[in-house]
């Protein structure tokens, strides 16, 4: 599919030099920096729910627990936070 993004000249002239350096086109010097920019924003580390999970059924944490779960979904804008 084709989509146009319009970019400074600055930013373009950055990115050629990066892309470049990588020995890659900027097409797909792009498609990658997207797809981890869309990596990090949407992806919490198995390990880190795993721990929450764990800390949910300690009698002493699962408050706490709870208090930050309801804290991110609030903060969180576009999708819904994964279940414990």
């Amino acid at each position: 599919m084709t989509t146009t993004v319009h970019l400074p000249p600055e930013l373009v002239a950055k990115l050629d030099q990066r892309a470049r350096a990588s020995g890659v086109s900027r097409n797909r010097y792009i498609r990658r920096a997207l797809e981890l920019a869309i990596e990090r924003e949407s992806a919490w580390s198995p390990r880190f729910l795993e721990m929450l999970g764990e800390a949910a059924e300690d009698g002493d944490a699962g408050k706490e627990v709870d208090d930050l779960l309801r804290t991110i979904a609030l903060r969180r804008t576009r999708k819904r936070p994964p279940r414990l």
